[in-house]
């Protein structure tokens, strides 16, 4: 991860007083959400890839 990349997960964390696993988490959830990757049950398996 890029130092500046870093800083600014760091500051957010502690302006949100929150976790970086939870600010990475919602991020991902996001990103994923943005380029339609389907979800994974709770077992982390995509059903697409059961085919």
């Amino acid at each position: 991860m890029l130092a500046s990349t870093e800083a600014r997960l760091t500051w957010l964390v502690n302006d949100r007083q929150s976790t970086v696993t939870n600010v990475v988490d919602v991020a991902l959830q996001e990103f994923f959400d943005r380029y339609s990757v389907p979800p994974a049950d709770h077992d982390g398996r995509i059903a697409e890839q059961e085919s």
